[in-house]
């Protein structure tokens, strides 16, 4: 009876060890970040008023945003800048990465304080990203000045420079006559899209 008893104690105290060794373990490692993706819904609330006069004023330029997000991340190629109205206030969000992480910052343009910022470790192949030459693009206020000489008038709400298809893109949300419109136009020789 003892020899059976014996191996049967030693396989299931084995067992055990081995369970509690593999929660233990589980436990102490640190948690992968989730890949995340941020978006912006451009939706036009009906009962907001986007006159001029009530904008709230835009006291740093996009230069300014970008050395901000230099300073915290300098070897990061900067992939998308977005201005965006949200809750009365213009924010900043530049979206970049480097060789082991994405990095996002938003900053309140009407104060030039950072109100987020984020990096996640990269777990794909970051060579295979579009970065912007920014060297070679037009800046947010030429952009803007291409809009509004086509649609004279009209308040902007929204800019986004972003690589579509290997190709710089502004994406400029505006309010036009009561209307929410889009234009596109190439950041690197200024034609509407």
């Amino acid at each position: 009876m003892k020899k059976i008893i014996n191996p049967f104690l030693i396989g299931v105290t084995g067992i055990l060890i081995g369970i509690f060794s593999t929660i233990f373990w589980t436990k102490h490692q640190p948690q992968k970040p989730i890949n995340f993706s941020i978006t912006n819904k451009n939706v036009v609330p009906k009962n907001v008023s986007y006159l001029a006069i009530r904008l709230p004023q835009i006291r740093m330029n996009q230069a300014s945003a970008i050395q901000r997000f230099k300073s915290l991340y300098s070897n990061a190629a900067i992939k998308s800048i977005t201005l965006a109205l949200r809750n009365d206030i213009y924010v900043y969000t530049i979206v970049g990465f480097d060789s082991v992480k994405d990095c996002t910052i938003q900053i309140d343009a009407t104060n030039n304080k950072i109100i987020g910022q984020s990096t996640q470790i990269l777990d794909y192949d970051y060579v295979k990203e579009e970065a912007l030459n920014l060297k070679k693009t037009i800046s947010r206020q030429e952009a803007n000045e291409i809009a509004l000489r086509d649609l004279r008038g009209a308040n902007t709400i929204l800019w986004e420079l972003t690589d579509e298809n290997g190709k710089a893109i502004w994406k400029i949300n505006l309010i036009y006559q009561n209307q929410k419109r889009e234009l596109k136009i190439d950041a690197l020789n200024k034609n509407i899209i």
